[in-house]
């Protein structure tokens, strides 16, 4: 399911943004992303309880006691429900007022239009994912997937349907849409796995609220700090390198991401597993960890150098002509993501577990040095400079929670390059070296698609055999065989 996540939602977005850039231009797509991730950071106000659903769903269906597990989803809805609302209205104020200071003023009107659909939205996005993270919760992984797929294919719909006539606005449309369905999609198929939880939501427990809080703490300051990464980079793209600067910066990303979840999501299943464990088999937990870990680091290898090598080619196709920045954006993104990933068993096996301390950690320490790093080096560089800031405060950060797992379990260091895996590092090494060398020396009559193409195909034939013949590649295809046998 999680494959057909990123084909379904990677498809999908690589249409609508290609026919967002053709209908309302860059300029206007990067007022959508940048109103949007400013409306986001009031997600702020969850208090970490969006995750704290996951886990606390996860331990009282481990217990036997799936009523609880149903107030615990109740509880947190209200809660997030109530608290984001008061946010997002006492803030419109500040949130305008802050749309002046990043936004040029030529487009203030256009920002202000949208503004109210991008705090509906958010509000709807954000109680809907304390539903489908009940749905992690019950470890029905492909019950979330199955809705998210479906909201994302709504808004490519609602987005040729409302757009024309619309512009920017009939966008917002869209993204509302979407999230209506992910919020009654998510509900209906949770209260399947839950048959307690009523039609409508009315219980709220104190008790469950103070539980969930004392757990949260941390997860909060995960989501403030975390939060707060995203907007701040745009605001300092818009700064050193204008609005469309930040539209290929958002497309490069939302490119990277798209691949990323793949491993992600897959990962992000240990998380109500090992709550779990956590309960009833705490020694197996570690045994988990390396395993994971070497599977991530087998699979992260080539997938992210297979993305950078197929930037070029994705800006001929997606944009329309070969854009630098683009291609930039998307190698640094991929280096950035590729330690983060490497960083994932170790973090969802905290949030299972519940030790929280180098979680935070990660994040209280990438936010300001986000900050500082995209101001210094985006003033010398300009949107690079800022994209290379972002991509040290995440690498920095993410060091935090890897090498923190491997003190306090006492792994050795050594673990983190795994001796299966040395062949495939330098492969994929060559692999990209031979495939950007290609794209940027050769002179191909068919100009630079012929060279995007070329370029990947070198990519993938140096990648492609040391991938083969790793021993992990048999031991996977072996498991999918057994798991979707019918």
């Amino acid at each position: 399911m999680a494959v057909a996540q990123v084909v379904v939602s990677g498809g999908v977005l690589f249409l609508l943004y290609r026919y967002l850039l053709r209908t309302i231009g860059s300029e206007q797509v990067g007022i959508w992303a940048i109103v949007l991730a400013t409306v986001s950071a009031s997600r702020i106000s969850e208090m970490g309880f969006t995750g704290s659903a996951v886990k606390y769903t996860a331990k009282y269906i481990a217990r036997g006691d799936k009523n609880k597990a149903s107030e615990v989803i109740q509880t947190t809805a209200v809660t997030i429900g109530v608290v984001l609302a008061c946010v997002l209205a006492g803030g419109y104020p500040l949130i305008t007022w802050m749309m002046g200071k990043l936004i040029p003023l030529q487009h203030i009107s256009d920002a202000l239009a949208i503004l109210p659909y991008a705090l509906v939205s958010v509000w709807i996005g954000t109680v809907a994912s304390v539903f489908l993270s009940g749905l992690d919760g019950c470890q029905r992984i492909d019950l979330r997937v199955l809705v998210s797929m479906l909201a994302t294919v709504l808004l490519w719909l609602l987005t040729l349907i409302f757009v024309p006539a619309h512009g920017l606005v009939g966008l917002a449309w869209a993204q509302i849409g979407q999230g209506l369905l992910m919020l009654f999609g998510s509900w209906v198929l949770l209260r399947r796995e839950l048959p307690s939880l009523p039609v409508v939501v009315c219980t709220w427990r104190l008790s469950l609220f103070e539980e969930m809080f004392r757990y949260g703490f941390n997860f909060q300051l995960i989501s403030i700090f975390g939060m707060l990464v995203d907007p701040t980079t745009k605001m300092l793209m818009t700064k050193f390198g204008g609005l469309s600067t930040v539209a290929y910066y958002e497309m490069a990303n939302r490119m990277v991401t798209q691949f990323r979840s793949l491993l992600v999501s897959a990962n992000q299943v240990m998380v109500p597993h090992i709550a779990n464990l956590h309960e009833n088999a705490p020694e197996e937990i570690s045994k988990i960890y390396l395993d994971s870990y070497r599977v991530i680091f087998f699979l992260s290898l080539p997938l992210y150098a297979g993305v950078a090598a197929v930037a070029p080619l994705a800006s001929e196709l997606w944009i329309g002509h070969y854009e630098q920045s683009f291609v930039i954006y998307a190698a640094l993104i991929s280096m950035a993501y590729w330690f983060n990933t490497l960083s994932g068993p170790a973090y969802f096996i905290n949030l299972g577990t519940g030790l929280l301390r180098w979680n935070t950690l990660e994040y209280v320490v990438m936010a300001p040095l986000n900050l500082a790093l995209g101001y210094f080096l985006g003033a010398f560089l300009g949107g690079e400079g800022v994209a290379f800031g972002y991509l040290l405060a995440l690498v920095i950060g993410s060091g935090f929670v890897i090498f923190g797992y491997h003190r306090d379990y006492h792994i050795p260091l050594v673990e983190l390059l795994p001796r299966e895996s040395r062949q495939l590092c330098v492969a994929c090494c060559i692999g990209l070296m031979a495939g950007w060398a290609s794209f940027y020396l050769l002179k191909l009559e068919g100009g630079a698609v012929a060279k995007a193409g070329l370029s990947l195909i070198m990519c993938i034939a140096a990648i492609a055999p040391s991938v083969w013949m790793h021993p992990l590649s048999k031991v996977i295809g072996c498991r999918l065989t057994v798991a979707f046998r019918f």
